[in-house]
């Protein structure tokens, strides 16, 4: 049976029509005044299968609603909103908060559903795992230094990810990255200090992610962040707003503070190509491995078609 969908602040007549439309396709429609219902009984969100705001024009308010959402439980919960031209051009700082899709409030209703049938269906199938208990938090293996998923948890999410957006016809795009020069760290402060630095690192990376974002610990300085349903351009902004926190962090704790800088690689899927998981992280380490070559402290895209003897 087709889950709960909230319907939030629907001003505009075309999102009341998308709310009807979806009663009549079996959901179960849920209309609230207000996007604070999305920060309300924060136990309920297991049965969501999806969230459609009609954006209102306070920005500030409305992207810190999403981060507090995201963050507090609703990590692969859809998120749709429908806006004016003012909301179609905050496209990035909306998607950057927790948005997965922006609709202008001039489609109709037909369209708006076709766009969207992809991440309801997404929706359905997360939802359906977190009623099972089967949430990929329970089943990832994590890292002792840092708390994130090791290597073999990440392979769950690489596979689940890849399947997911192989099925709803979105890109799966992959960040591999390194701090530069850690073994300079090592030998100037001690191994411990370098530990240090890599749990923060990946505390940093943590913070720079979308919340329903993985970011996992391949081993050493090594990180992998993979980005369900962005494409390569939006990827390499995420990794550039890394590397700027990267390179303005300091690193300290019981020892003196320590600045380090770190190259990123990036690799995008896009549906209708070839689709392989494997290549696609083995691509972004290929960028991350020509950034390293070019002068490290960079972010470089592996283009699709790149020959491996190009890299």
């Amino acid at each position: 049976m087709p889950g709960l969908i909230l319907v939030a602040r629907p001003l505009w007549p075309v999102l009341r029509r998308v709310g009807d439309l979806l009663s009549r396709r079996g959901y179960s429609v849920e209309t609230a005044d207000s996007w604070s219902a999305l920060l309300a009984e924060p136990g309920r969100r297991a049965g969501l299968a999806a969230v459609l705001l009609g954006e209102y024009g306070n920005v500030a308010e409305e992207e810190e609603i999403l981060r507090r959402f995201r963050d507090g439980g609703g990590p692969g919960i859809p998120v749709l909103l429908v806006g004016g031209r003012s909301a179609v051009r905050r496209t990035r700082r909306f998607r950057e908060a927790g948005v997965d899709i922006v609709f202008a409030a001039d489609l109709s209703e037909e369209e708006i559903l076709d766009r969207a049938q992809p991440l309801l269906a997404y929706g359905e199938m997360y939802r359906n795992a977190v009623l099972a208990g089967r949430e990929l938090s329970d089943l990832a293996m994590r890292d002792g230094l840092t708390g994130l998923p090791d290597r073999r948890g990440f392979t769950l999410d690489l596979d689940r990810c890849a399947e997911t957006a192989r099925r709803i016809g979105r890109p799966l795009s992959c960040i591999v990255t390194d701090i530069d020069d850690l073994r300079r760290v090592n030998e100037a402060h001690g191994p411990e200090v370098g530990d240090s630095v890599i749990r923060q690192f990946g505390g940093v990376l943590s913070r720079a992610k979308r919340s329903y974002d993985t970011v996992a610990r391949l081993g050493g300085d090594e990180f992998v962040w993979l980005l369900l349903g962005v494409g390569g351009d939006e990827a390499v902004r995420a990794a550039e707003r890394a590397q700027r926190l990267v390179s303005g962090s300091v690193f300290n704790g019981t020892h003196d503070p320590v600045r380090v800088t770190a190259t990123f690689g990036v690799a995008s899927l896009s549906p209708g190509r070839e689709w392989n998981a494997q290549v696609l992280v083995e691509n972004a380490d290929r960028a991350l491995y020509w950034g390293k070559e070019s002068g490290k402290n960079l972010v470089r895209f592996y283009p699709p078609g790149k020959e491996v003897a190009d890299a």
